[in-house]
């Protein structure tokens, strides 16, 4: 009695039509986990540069005790790195379309300050010119000298892989990040 065994052949036809199969399935999620992977740096940096701007904002580079605060802007580009504005581009410089896609508003001390019934608000700026729809907070206790400086950060993030998947691909997002400092008048 002879035991017949399959060949070795018989099971190579099928392994090459599952890995034609499954191949498509992992590129697509290759190219959304690059993309939500983005998404993640992108807050992550926008995070960093609002803060970093508004310690700059009420402290500069110097200690406390200095005699003046930074410009918040000096030629309205986010590429000039001399004034808050540009230290915010700076930090963000690394992410795609940085100067057509960011804006950041600047409200300080050195901009201007208005007077109202409650106390003081510091005026703002926008980089580049325009406007945000962000109104700032009114400092709580401005009529003990405080008054609040704020960085807004504004960039509409867009996927680096734009993969349509059964007409479904990731929108394009715009993301807000502000931080607040308080400053002694």
């Amino acid at each position: 009695m002879s035991i017949s065994r399959p060949s070795e052949t018989d099971g190579q036809g099928s392994s090459l039509i599952e890995t034609a199969m499954l191949m498509p399935v992992l590129v697509l999620m290759l190219c959304f986990a690059i993309d939500i992977g983005y998404f993640f740096i992108v807050a992550a940096n926008l995070v960093s540069a609002s803060r970093n701007a508004v310690q700059y904002s009420g402290q500069g580079f110097v200690s406390p005790a200095q005699q003046a605060l930074p410009s918040p802007g000096t030629s309205g580009s986010l590429s000039d790195t001399a004034g808050v504005a540009g230290l915010a581009g700076g930090d963000l410089s690394g992410l795609a379309n940085m100067l057509t896609k960011t804006t950041v508003e600047v409200c300080s001390k050195e901009i201007g300050v208005t007077q109202t019934s409650n106390g003081y608000i510091t005026s703002c700026s926008t980089y580049p010119s325009g406007s945000l729809t962000f109104t700032p907070d009114q400092d709580p206790e401005s009529n003990n000298g405080m008054l609040t400086q704020r960085v807004d950060v504004v960039y509409t993030v867009s996927p680096p892989i734009p993969v349509n998947f059964f007409s479904f691909t990731l929108p394009s997002l715009t993301v807000h990040w502000a931080a607040e400092m308080r400053a002694v008048d």
